[in-house]
């Protein structure tokens, strides 16, 4: 009996050990991390040189539950590495930290692509033409402000493509890895989409459900932000 107490004792002491270890190995990643993005060259842009980029989302707006389109508003200007977040509803923390992650997966793709971080640029996000009584939440348009973001940050280098095509829509959240993953109500929101005139639907790889396939409209699963920006004319065209 003293031996199996003993045992047990012995097991947990190892698994909080192992646990503490391997908090403090991501908390020293962490730091490193940061330290290295902060010794990176920052993008930078002069003072009144301002890009901005607009593109189709589509959500599903909570009352009706019915599919809506709209245009989100990115633009990309000199400042301290701020998002400025103008999109109702203002409480609403999903839709907000989604962004934050659309974001640092564009940071990250600067940092891989450009070497340059955006500690020196301002990021802000607005939605249009969507009446003060509609409500579309949620992080379905996260990957979507993510390429605006890597269309600015090409042609603020002035590196082509680097302008969004007006014909596709993407459907998808983004981590801040830039990892695409799914979201709700895919159906109605490709209903949507296909209504509006849209050739391209553009969901996670990861996204379930089949969707049916229309002669009029393509359906393209992708996995990662550095995969949609990278493909030749699938979400970026050239000016």
């Amino acid at each position: 009996m003293a031996r199996r107490r003993a045992r047990r004792r012995e097991r947990s002491y190892l698994a909080s050990l192992l646990a503490t270890s391997f908090f403090l190995g991501l908390l020293l990643g962490a730091v490193f991390i940061s330290a290295w993005v902060s010794e990176l060259p920052a993008l930078q842009l002069a003072d009144g040189e301002n890009y901005t980029r607009s593109i189709t989302i589509v959500g599903v707006e909570k009352s009706t539950g019915e599919g809506m389109l709209a245009t989100l508003e990115v633009g990309l200007m000199a400042g301290q590495g701020r998002l400025l977040i103008n999109v109702p509803p203002w409480e609403n923390e999903d839709t907000q930290q989604s962004f934050l992650d659309a974001k640092e997966a564009a940071a990250h793709w600067s940092i891989l692509e450009t070497g340059q971080s955006l500690e020196q640029v301002d990021v802000i996000v607005s939605l249009e033409n969507l009446s003060e009584e509609t409500t579309i939440a949620g992080p379905s348009a996260s990957a979507a402000m993510a390429v605006a973001l890597v269309a600015m940050i090409r042609a603020s280098e002035n590196i082509e493509p680097n302008q969004v095509r007006e014909d596709a829509v993407v459907s998808a959240s983004i981590d801040s890895t830039g990892v695409l993953m799914p979201v709700g109500g895919i159906r109605t929101k490709y209903e949507k989409v296909r209504a509006g005139g849209f050739s391209l639907f553009i969901v996670a790889s990861g996204q379930v459900g089949p969707l049916p396939n229309y002669p009029d409209i393509q359906v393209e699963k992708v996995r990662n932000l550095h995969e949609l920006v990278a493909r030749e004319d699938l979400i970026l065209i050239g000016s």
